[in-house]
């Protein structure tokens, strides 16, 4: 096939590719029935696919698989700018249709493995909670709530002055958590999780310079835990990152639907992460509405909360870098792309879910 042909065969595959895109996204706007088909049954057929044939894998596939993206890219970059050096303009244009084509089959991969969960808003109906705006008020009862809780439960694990100890290894950990969402299935049948695919990520340090705690990969469904971080942050990443397994896609709803799962559970370690990482949450939206009244309440917190929170802070301070400040931005831009207004935001968006979890008023 000579290049003229080649580059009509790779126009036609680009054109395809939209028109697919342009179709999917169509349904989604116009046919409630094909969005509840998509969420019920092809979702959960293929995410559960995907991690019962991966869940046996020790390491992650999808971390193996990014690598290898990076390494064919940067190739194919230097492929590109030597054709376009040696003025091959027929093999360059050719080149780059390829680089598009690509580029469109993966964002084509990308929204029917995983990306249309961020149209599914289906959480108030699973939880029977309706979310509405809430005050300075409210927000201060939440916090206070949350760290009664954050109390109570370092008084249960016997040392309320100095930093948590990490506990068990990941792998205990991921088990755990298994059995926390087998345990809150009971009360919310929409968390029924089956085939466990948890994975350490092998670029654990790197993401420390992205302020990354955990992941999903949305072409392999594993979901990946940075364990480098203080460990008494993990029972709730696990947990977060299986609620993106389920099919929430919103970073708000995955944090409520962990925040269900690791409070309830019955270790106390999870318990104390998912309160720690909502009071966390709750008294930095207070701080944004009210100093004093957030500096009033940080005042309760038992001496141990406080030393996790300096070790949390000075942890990702080794890491601070321009790199952070990039990374933010671009991944606020992907989550803005992808429907969630606020973007990096988000994540705070679920004090208003809490508020309504705690019927406060």
């Amino acid at each position: 096939m000579d290049t003229n042909a080649k580059i009509r065969h790779t126009g036609v595959r680009i054109v395809v590719t939209i028109l697919c895109v342009i179709i999917l996204k169509g349904l989604f706007t116009f046919s409630h029935r094909f969005e509840g088909w998509y969420f019920h049954r092809f979702y959960f057929w293929i995410s559960n696919l995907l991690r019962a044939v991966l869940g046996s894998i020790p390491f992650s596939v999808g971390d193996v698989i990014y690598a290898a993206w990076v390494i064919t890219g940067s190739i194919y970059l230097l492929k590109l700018c030597y054709k376009l050096i040696k003025t091959q303009w027929k093999e360059s244009f050719l080149y780059f249709l390829k680089g598009i084509s690509a580029v469109l089959t993966l964002y084509l991969a990308f929204l029917v493995l995983w990306g249309f969960n961020y149209d599914r808003f289906s959480l108030e109906k699973d939880m029977q909670l309706e979310v509405n705006e809430y005050g300075t008020q409210q927000l201060y009862k939440l916090a206070d709530t949350l760290l009664q809780q954050v109390n109570a439960n370092r008084v249960e694990m016997g040392d309320t002055l100095h930093v948590t100890h990490p506990g068990a290894d990941s792998a205990q950990l991921f088990q755990r958590a298994v059995g926390a969402y087998d345990q809150a299935a009971h009360r919310w049948p929409v968390l029924q999780y089956t085939h466990p695919c948890l994975k350490t990520s092998l670029y654990g340090t790197w993401m420390n310079y992205m302020n990354v705690g955990g992941y999903l990969n949305p072409f392999t469904g594993e979901a990946q835990v940075n364990v480098t971080t203080p460990g008494f942050l993990h029972p709730f990443t696990i947990c977060h990152e299986v609620a993106h397994q389920l099919g929430y896609g919103a970073e708000e709803e995955a944090n409520f639907i962990g925040y269900l799962v690791a409070g309830h559970a019955k270790d106390v370690r999870f318990r104390y992460a998912a309160n720690f990482e909502m009071f966390m949450y709750s008294i930095r939206q207070l701080r944004w509405q009210d100093t004093t009244m957030a500096k009033e309440l940080w005042q309760k917190a038992v001496p141990g909360v406080h030393e996790d929170y300096h070790q949390l802070k000075n942890f990702y301070h080794k890491y601070s870098s321009p790199v952070d400040d990039y990374t933010s931005i671009i991944y606020d831009q992907y989550l803005k792309a992808n429907k969630q207004e606020k973007g990096i935001r988000s994540y705070s968006e679920v004090v208003g879910w809490l508020v309504a979890y705690f019927h406060i008023q």
